[in-house]
C-alpha cells in the first residue's frame, strides 16, 4: 500500500527542517517554489545550477503532485548524494508502476548509502516484482545493503517472500538477526491481509529458528494471537518451559485466551509447578472470564507455602464465591499479607451472605478478631452488627474499642450522633479522641439529613474547648446548608475572640454560595476591620470562584464594590467582572481606569473581557482599549489593550 501523500509531506517537511539551503534567500523563496506547478518544479529538479534546497523543495511539492511523467526526472536524483533521499520521498508517494521500474533499475547500479535508500524504497512500496532481486543483494558484501534488502523482503508480505525468509531462517547469515525482524513483519502483513496460515508457518519458523529470545517470544505471541484456542498445547509448553521468558508469556496469554478448556487445562498444570510459580499462575486463573474451579483455589488455600496461600486467598475475594466465605474470614482475622487481602476482598464481595457470616462470627470472636469484623461491618454496612459495637465502646481492650468508635462513622445513624460527638469533643488527646473525631467527621458527611447533623453538632458548641469548637465549626463548613450555616454565622458574631476568629475563616471558605449573604453582612456590620476584610474577601471568592449565573455575579460585584474601602479590596473585586465577559461588564471595567489605585486592576480586567469579544464586537473594544491606551496603563495589561486595540481596528476595516 502506497504512503499517503499527506504523510508524505509532513515527512518531508520534516526532513526539509535540516540545513539544507544555500542561502538564506535560497530559503524565503520556499513559499514561491511550492507554488509552481508540477512542469516547473521538474524543470528545477532539473536545473544543474538550482541549490539542492530548491531541489528538495520542489520534491517535498512533488510528493502532492507528481505523476508519472515525473519518475525520471526524479529517479535521476537517486544517484546524487544529498538529493536521493528527497528524490525518494517524491517517488514512493506516486501511485505508478513505473516507479518500481525506476527504483529496481536504480538499484543495479548503485552502491553504499545511495543503493540501501533506493532498497528502503522498494520495501516501502512492496514491489513484489522485486523479491528475486531483494534475495540476491541479501547476500551483499556490503552488510548495509544485505540487512537493507533482507527487511525490504520482510516489507513484501507475500507468501512467496515468506519462501524465501523461511529458508534464509534455517541457514547461517552475518544478517540473521534482520531475517528475523523481516519474517515477523512479513508475518504481520500476511495475516492482515487474511492469509492466517502462511502467517502462523512463518511463526513457527520464527520461534524455532536460532534468533534472539525477543524474536522468538514475538513469534509465539502472533501464534497466540492468530490461533486462540487452537494454540492451547502451545500454552501449556510456555507455561511448563524453566525459561522466565516464556512462562512470562505463558501468563500473559493465560489471562485473556478463551475457553473452559483452557481454564481447566491451565488449572491441572498447578500442582506440577514449583510454588513461586504455582502462585503467578494462580492469579492469571483469577484474572481469566472463565472462572478457574472453586474447590482447586480453595485447595490452594491450605499450601505450605505463604506465597500460594496469598495468591489463592487473592483469587477467592476476587472470585466472591458465597463459599469461599468461611476461608476468607478464617484468612482474614489471621495474620500476614494474606490476612490484608482477604479483608479488602470481603469488603467488596457483593454476596449477602457474607454479612450474615461476618456478623455470626462477632458472637465468640477473641478481641483480635472482633476487631477485624468491625471493620468489615463498617466497610459492607451491616448495620444488624450496631448494637455489637455499641457494647464494644465500653470494652477494656483498646483495639476493640478503636475498631468500635471508627466502625460508628458508617454505621451511625443521626439521632445516635452523641455516641461519637462525645468522645471526640473530651477534650482529651488520645488514639480513642482522634478515631472519634475522624469517625464523626466521616459520619457527618454522609449524612442524609443535613440540617439535623448540624443541630445535633450545634449543641456540642457552648461547652466545647476552644480546640473542639474550631474542629466543630470546621465540620459544619463541610456539612453546610441552613442549619450549618445559622450556627457559624451566630458564632462569627460572637464576643468570643476565638470563637468568632474560628467561625469568620470558616465563614469564608464556605463550599457554596449559601453564604454569601453572611458574609456581606460582616463585611458591611463587623465592627473589627480584620473581620471586616475577611468576610468582604470571603464574599468575593464565591463571586469569583464557584458557579453562579452572570446576573447574580454582576449583582455581587457592585455590592463588593459599594462595601469596599480599600483599593486592594476594589482590586480583587474587579477580578470579577472577567469572569463575566459582555459588552456591559467590558464598558463598566473600563470606567475604573482613571483610578489611579484601580488602574492597572480594571484595564486586566477589561483586557481579559475584550480579548472574548474583539471578534464578534471589534467596535466596542477598540472604544474601550482606545481609554484603557490613553489612561497610559504600563505593564501586562497596557500591551495587551494596544494589541487588542490594533486586533478591532484591523477587524473593523
Amino acid at each position: 500500500m502506497f504512503v499517503k501523500r499527506s504523510l508524505m509531506l509532513a515527512a518531508c517537511a520534516a526532513i526539509l527542517c535540516a540545513p539544507l539551503a544555500d542561502s538564506a534567500n535560497a530559503q524565503s523563496n520556499s513559499k514561491e517554489i511550492m507554488e509552481r506547478p508540477a512542469a516547473e518544479l521538474i524543470e528545477l529538479v532539473k536545473d544543474p545550477n538550482a541549490t539542492v534546497f530548491e531541489k528538495a523543495k520542489a520534491c517535498q511539492r512533488l510528493a502532492v503532485i507528481g505523476t508519472a511523467d515525473h519518475v525520471p526526472a526524479l529517479a535521476a536524483l537517486l544517484a546524487d548524494e544529498n538529493l536521493n533521499l528527497y528524490g525518494r520521498f517524491a517517488l514512493e508517494a506516486i501511485p505508478d508502476p513505473a516507479v518500481d521500474e525506476a527504483l529496481r533499475e536504480a538499484a543495479t547500479r548503485l552502491q553504499g548509502r545511495q543503493l540501501v535508500g533506493v532498497i528502503n524504497s522498494i520495501g516501502h512500496r512492496r514491489d513484489a516484482k522485486a523479491l528475486a532481486m531483494l534475495t540476491e543483494l541479501a547476500g551483499h558484501a556490503d552488510r548495509a545493503v544485505a540487512s537493507a534488502a533482507a527487511h525490504a523482503i520482510g516489507n513484501l508480505a507475500t507468501v512467496e517472500a515468506a519462501a524465501v525468509l523461511t529458508e534464509a531462517l534455517g541457514q547461517d547469515s552475518p544478517v540473521k538477526r534482520c531475517w528475523g525482524d523481516s519474517a515477523l513483519a512479513c508475518a504481520e502483513g500476511l495475516a492482515a491481509a487474511g492469509k492466517q496460515a502462511e502467517a502462523v508457518a512463518l511463526y513457527q519458523m520464527v520461534a524455532q529458528a536460532a534468533v534472539p529470545k525477543y524474536m522468538q517470544i514475538g513469534a509465539l505471541d502472533g501464534q497466540f494471537r492468530l490461533q486462540q484456542t487452537a494454540a492451547k498445547d502451545l500454552l501449556l509448553a510456555q507455561i511448563r518451559s524453566e525459561d522466565k521468558a516464556h512462562f512470562d508469556l505463558g501468563l500473559s496469554v493465560a489471562r485473556w485466551m478463551p475457553g473452559a478448556d483452557v481454564t481447566a487445562a491451565l488449572a491441572d498444570e498447578l500442582e506440577k509447578l514449583p510454588a513461586e510459580r504455582q502462585a503467578l499462575l494462580l492469579r492469571a486463573l483469577g484474572d481469566r472470564q472463565e472462572a478457574v474451579s472453586l474447590p482447586i483455589v480453595m485447595a490452594a488455600t491450605k499450601s505450605s507455602s505463604p506465597t500460594v496461600r496469598n495468591a489463592a486467598i487473592a483469587v477467592l475475594a476476587k472470585l466472591g464465591d458465597a463459599a469461599a466465605v468461611g476461608i476468607l474470614l478464617d484468612a482474614a482475622v489471621g495474620d500476614g499479607p494474606a490476612a490484608a487481602t482477604a479483608r479488602e476482598g470481603l469488603k467488596t464481595m457483593s454476596t449477602e451472605v457474607a454479612n450474615a457470616a461476618i456478623y455470626a462470627r462477632m458472637a465468640d470472636a477473641d478481641a483480635k478478631a472482633l476487631a477485624v469484623l468491625f471493620e468489615l461491618a463498617a466497610a459492607r454496612r451491616i448495620t444488624m452488627a450496631t448494637h455489637k459495637i455499641y457494647e464494644s465502646l465500653a470494652s477494656t481492650d483498646p483495639d476493640v474499642k478503636l475498631a468500635a468508635v471508627a466502625a460508628l462513622g458508617q454505621l451511625i445513624s443521626v439521632t445516635d450522633l452523641e455516641l461519637l460527638t462525645s468522645r471526640a469533643l473530651s477534650g482529651d488527646n488520645t488514639p480513642v479522641t482522634a478515631a472519634a473525631q475522624a469517625a464523626l467527621q466521616t459520619a457527618a458527611l454522609r449524612m442524609a439529613d443535613r440540617d439535623a447533623t448540624a443541630a445535633k453538632l450545634a449543641e456540642c458548641l457552648p461547652n466545647a474547648s476552644a480546640e473542639d469548637q474550631t474542629f466543630v465549626l470546621e465540620l459544619l463548613g463541610k456539612v453546610s446548608g441552613p442549619k450549618a450555616l445559622q450556627t457559624v454565622f451566630a458564632a462569627a458574631k460572637s464576643s468570643d475572640a476565638a470563637l468568632k476568629e474560628s467561625a469568620t475563616k470558616v465563614l469564608g471558605e464556605w463550599p457554596n454560595p449559601e453564604a454569601a449573604d453572611a458574609l456581606l453582612d460582616l463585611a458591611k456590620t463587623d465592627p473589627e476591620n480584620k473581620y471586616r476584610v475577611r468576610a468582604l474577601r470571603g464574599y468575593i471568592r464565591i463571586a469569583r470562584q464557584l458557579q453562579l449565573p452572570d446576573d447574580t455575579k454582576l449583582a455581587m460585584f457592585q455590592a463588593a464594590m459599594q462595601t469596599a474601602t480599600r483599593d486592594a479590596d476594589k482590586q480583587v473585586a474587579l477580578d470579577i467582572l472577567s469572569r463575566i465577559p459582555s459588552a456591559q461588564t467590558l464598558q463598566l471595567a473600563v470606567t475604573y481606569v482613571d483610578q489611579a489605585g484601580l488602574k492597572d486592576a480594571a484595564a486586566d480586567a477589561a483586557a481579559k473581557i475584550a480579548a472574548r469579544l474583539v471578534a464578534q464586537q471589534p467596535k466596542l473594544v477598540a472604544e474601550a482599549m482606545q481609554k484603557v491606551v490613553d489612561a497610559k496603563v504600563g505593564g501586562a495589561p497596557g500591551n495587551q489593550a494596544q494589541q487588542l486595540l490594533d486586533q478591532a481596528r484591523a477587524a473593523s476595516n
